[in-house]
């Protein structure tokens, strides 16, 4: 007899349909979601139009489209989800195809490794008995100097427990040390590692929102002291950087 799926198994099978996101389709949703992309991970996109970039977990293909708008010509992708998977292939995303990311060491890549490799909202999914075995995968995949970045749920928000909770298949979230933890048990270096905000308001309103976000944090967070965290947003951006 087969073994059962899990939720998280019949959650990934359908996951748009379950979380209900938005597809960059629209073109209203584009324009927000790429205002924002812009905003939160544009320093950290390659420098150079050309490099191999690999999106992990690509979701719906959003950042996947945003980076083929800027230009880049060497895209590679994969999501668990046979529903997102359909979904890229509608934007035009053919090559995105179905993959498990605890399998990322089997994925067809460029001779050398990548430049860069993007696992945003990704991390957080796993199961976090094997979360430092996918990153030391991802570290093995890049080309010497090439890089990784993540995003993923802050545990120093304000609402953490709300977003923790958010999507029925988070496993575990991180806060500004643990998350650097788990990097430096994966092999990468302290000093390869910068942790920051995700800022990502694209209009008055939502930078207001920053302004008091960032007060009623430190607010908050007085009585923690010296140790309290630094980071107000809801996620983390990391980045990782290979020798």
């Amino acid at each position: 007899m087969a073994e059962p799926r899990t939720t998280t198994e019949r959650l990934f099978e359908r996951y748009n349909t379950y979380s209900r996101r938005p597809v960059v389709d629209d073109p209203r949703v584009r324009r927000v979601v790429f205002k924002a992309f812009r905003r939160t991970l544009g320093p950290w996109l390659p420098p150079e139009r050309t490099a191999h970039t690999l999106d992990v977990g690509c979701g719906e293909g959003a950042f996947l489209a945003f980076l083929r708008d800027l230009g880049y010509t060497n895209l590679y992708g994969f999501d668990i989800s046979p529903e997102n998977v359909a979904i890229c292939h509608r934007l035009g995303l053919e090559f995105v195809r179905p993959f498990d990311a605890l399998q990322i060491d089997e994925f067809p890549g460029p001779e050398g490794g990548f430049d860069a490799i993007f696992a945003l909202d990704l991390i957080e999914h796993l199961p976090k008995e094997r979360a430092a075995e996918f990153l030391e995968k991802v570290r093995a995949r890049l080309r010497p100097g090439g890089y990784v970045v993540l995003q993923t749920p802050n545990a120093g928000y304000l609402l953490a427990g709300y977003h923790r909770y958010y999507d029925l298949s988070h496993e575990f979230i991180l806060t500004e040390k643990s998350a650097r933890d788990l990097l430096m048990v994966a092999g990468f270096r302290n000093e390869d590692i910068e942790i920051r905000p995700a800022w990502n308001a694209t209009t008055p309103l939502g930078y207001l929102r920053e302004i008091y976000l960032r007060a009623l944090h430190r607010l908050v967070f007085l009585a923690e002291g010296a140790s309290r965290p630094r980071i107000p947003t809801k996620n983390l951006l990391i980045r990782a950087r290979s020798r």
